[in-house]
């Protein structure tokens, strides 16, 4: 997806549907920075250019009045340079002191390189993805398949965070991955703190339905929010988790600054981007409205059904993040190490 223009239709539900829902800060704990000039030759269609004032940007344009911050996630596409992203990456990040970001890695990365920029150049946490799978399956593939065991063992001795996009057809209700960080979370690695990115990977109702009774008893686990425009997710873990272990997040910029949404159909989903088709709405005023705006909506719609307070909504979007990252007054002088 492209990110859109704001449009009336856009302003109409911020005034009138979330400005008095959303907080006067945000912390947005999953969003990207890219820089097209890292794809290698021939890797096809990249991301949009998204440099931290490209962010700062759309946080004025989408939350007026707001402070924002966020926690920059390595941007995962095929053929990047990794190294140089995050070199960028990470001194863009350096301009905001209450902004933090996690490395991108793949399996192919050098141990001693991803130590070497955790302590000397400030990364919290690293992004591992699905698509850098060693077993070429994207769809299927396990935890430690594109995350390797050298990694979490670093990760663990770091104490670092890892925001994990869950792979297998079932996300977060899968066996194997529950398994698999009921082990990590308890016996192997418990010093890693986890946010389980898109509500656990639930786009659709059924995953976090399915795995909430286990995930909540497990030490070290955060979610974000990000990307899930279906209120159910989110009725599912207002009212069924601990708030505080939730942080607001957009993924920004590309997927969900279009006119659109993430629609569930039955236990199926996907990503629809309404620019792509020639759609008419001969019964209403309206018209489509951003994705981050429909995940507010259905965030909005899902604290009042779970009868959730002004502080648990200001917990979600701003305190929850900034207390579990330990980020300071925006005055202080920022660490470089974990």
């Amino acid at each position: 997806m492209t990110p859109a223009a704001y449009t009336e239709h856009d302003r109409q539900i911020w005034e009138e549907e979330l400005e008095e829902f959303v907080p006067p800060r945000v912390f947005d704990a999953h969003i990207h920075l890219f820089n097209p000039q890292h794809m290698g030759e021939g890797t096809g269609r990249t991301w949009s250019h998204a440099d931290l004032e490209t962010l700062q940007s759309w946080a004025q344009r989408l939350y007026p009045g707001r402070e924002t911050h966020f926690l920059v996630l390595g941007s995962p596409a095929p053929g990047i340079d990794v190294q140089a992203h995050n070199d960028w990456a990470i001194q863009q990040v350096s301009q905001d002191p209450q902004t933090r970001m996690n490395r991108l890695v793949t399996p192919g990365c050098n141990i001693e390189d991803i130590r070497r920029d955790v302590l000397t150049h400030g990364f919290v946490g690293l992004k591992p993805y699905r698509l850098f799978s060693v077993t070429g399956d994207v769809a299927q593939c396990r935890i430690h398949e594109f995350l390797p065991h050298e990694q979490m063992e670093l990760a663990n001795e770091l104490g670092l965070w890892v925001t994990m996009h869950l792979s297998r057809h079932h996300g977060c209700a899968d066996e194997h991955n529950l398994d698999d960080l009921a082990d990590f979370t308890t016996r192997r690695y418990p010093n890693i703190k986890w946010i389980l990115a898109h509500c656990a990977r639930s786009f659709t109702y059924w995953p976090i339905r399915k795995a909430i009774d286990r995930l909540r008893d497990m030490p070290n686990i955060w979610y974000d929010l990000s990307a899930v425009t279906d209120v159910r997710p989110f009725i599912t873990l207002f009212s069924k988790e601990n708030t505080k272990r939730l942080f607001y997040g957009s993924d920004g910029i590309d997927s969900t600054y279009f006119h659109g949404q993430y629609v569930a159909l039955g236990r199926a989903w996907q990503a629809l981007d309404t620019s792509r088709f020639e759609l008419q709405f001969p019964h209403c005023e309206g018209r489509p409205i951003l994705a981050i705006y429909e995940q507010l909506l259905s965030m909005k719609q899902a604290a009042e059904i779970a009868e959730l307070s002004a502080d648990d909504i200001e917990d979600i979007i701003w305190r929850n993040a900034t207390e579990a990252l330990e980020i300071g007054d925006p005055m202080s002088t920022r660490s470089n190490t974990t």
